[in-house]
């Protein structure tokens, strides 16, 4: 009699054991089951979040940048590109940095650059104004200057010096017997000195403007620089109403200034 109630306490000891090994297996399974979804959950949130950002750096903050940058660097791309807001970049896809930069990097090979160009570069206005005027002197010593266009002015003359004998012909002396060519200035010796200059240069050039005679060491030129350089005066000058003088007579021993007075 005992051992059929034996045998059905182990049946009922062994089907409950079954029963609470099947119950844990279902809740680990269901556990293990809810922390997946969790964690594909969070995969897919942190995903979405991503891409939002993504979308928002494109639209919102990469699109401005180019087109101000491009702006900066030539200003034909203003033409070119016109401005665009926002919203307008985040409503459309196909306005994107790519397209911007395929655009500007196109006008900036149009842009001409001086190797392409064929206009020579302007002087600057450094070079301009470091060039020395005609007119000016520089001191070469012992008692020796020598004007921008080489002519040398040294001691000589009744005067003691050959730039004393050149500012007689800044003012009319009508007193005195002949003609006496007076320069144009104003008797200032600036002006005086860059005639004498230009009227040297032009004579260097030669031309039917300009008449050269030889007279032992020395070389006279008469260079006519067609407009009015002076007036003749002196006794005879002023007899005739001290006509215009259009010529510069130029004595020289090499490029030392003998004389040099209008006629």
């Amino acid at each position: 009699m005992n051992q059929p109630n034996r045998k059905q306490s182990r049946t009922k000891a062994r089907s409950s054991s079954w029963t609470i090994a099947v119950v844990v297996f279902l809740g680990i399974y269901l556990v293990l089951q809810w922390q997946e979804q969790k964690a594909d959950h969070q995969v897919e949130l942190a995903s979405n979040q991503k891409s939002g950002a993504d979308s928002g750096e494109v639209t919102g903050q990469k699109t401005l940048p180019p087109l101000k940058q491009a702006d900066q660097q030539s200003p034909v791309k203003q033409n070119k590109i016109p401005y665009q807001s926002t919203q307008s970049n985040q409503s459309g896809a196909s306005d994107s940095p790519t397209k911007m930069q395929t655009v500007t990097s196109s006008s900036a090979k149009t842009k001409q650059t001086p190797a392409n160009s064929n206009r020579p570069p302007p002087a600057s206005k450094s070079t301009a104004s470091s060039q020395p005027e005609l007119g000016q002197l520089r001191d070469l010593g012992g008692k020796v200057w020598e004007s921008v266009a080489g002519l040398k002015y040294g001691p000589g003359s009744q005067e003691k010096h050959r730039l004393l004998h050149i500012m007689r012909h800044a003012e009319d002396q009508p007193g005195r017997p002949g003609k006496h060519g007076v320069f144009s200035g104003n008797g200032e010796r600036k002006k005086v000195l860059a005639l004498i200059d230009e009227a040297y240069l032009q004579a260097l050039k030669g031309g039917r403007n300009v008449q050269k005679k030889k007279e032992g060491n020395r070389v006279v030129y008469t260079v006519n620089l067609g407009r009015r350089v002076g007036f003749v005066g002196g006794k005879v000058g002023n007899q005739r109403g001290k006509p215009a003088a259009y010529k510069i007579r130029l004595v020289l021993e090499g490029t030392n200034v003998i004389t040099a007075f209008p006629l």
